[in-house]
């Protein structure tokens, strides 16, 4: 006969009511479940278009900053370099994104919006303001203010 390999201990209980406490009491918990049903809400918005919230976000930066280079973007994101490019390159397949020799730097590429970008872009804009208008609708205008005025202050930090 086989013990089993971790059994009940009489602390077991109240680890877990205090890991339980712990996690409703924890902001950084909150966040994620939050960060995760944003995505799934851009997601679900943006695969008619041919995007995901990854790739949303790249278009939108060569939207904004047209020209900008790989390495610009992949510090922006904080991500590495391959993973960049890759993105970079379904996006420029697709026909989303060009790169173009950089005007001053024979070894960099600049990343531009196309005229297929360029269109979708109020579209994509409307996306956002319908996102975020579902996340803050059970709040009142001040509540949705104040939410954001907090958010900035926490990013502002920079880091933890």
């Amino acid at each position: 006969m086989t013990q089993p390999i971790a059994t009940k201990s009489p602390d077991a209980d109240v680890l877990a009511a205090r890991i339980e406490k712990t996690r409703l009491i924890s902001r950084g918990w909150h966040i994620q479940r939050l960060a995760g049903q944003l995505d799934r809400a851009m997601n679900a918005k943006l695969a008619p278009h041919g995007l995901t919230v990854q790739t949303f976000a790249l278009v939108m930066m060569a939207a904004e900053n047209d020209g900008l280079s790989q390495a610009a973007i992949s510090e922006q994101f904080s991500a590495p370099a391959y993973a960049i490019t890759r993105s970079l390159d379904q996006l420029e397949s697709d026909g989303f994104l060009e790169r173009r020799p950089h005007p001053t730097s024979r070894r960099t590429n600049g990343v531009h919006a196309t005229a297929k970008t360029l269109a979708l872009v109020p579209a994509l804009l409307d996306i956002i303001d319908e996102v975020n208008a579902a996340l803050v609708a059970d709040l009142e205008p001040q509540e949705a203010k104040s939410m954001l005025s907090l958010l900035e202050r926490v990013l502002a930090k920079n880091e933890l």
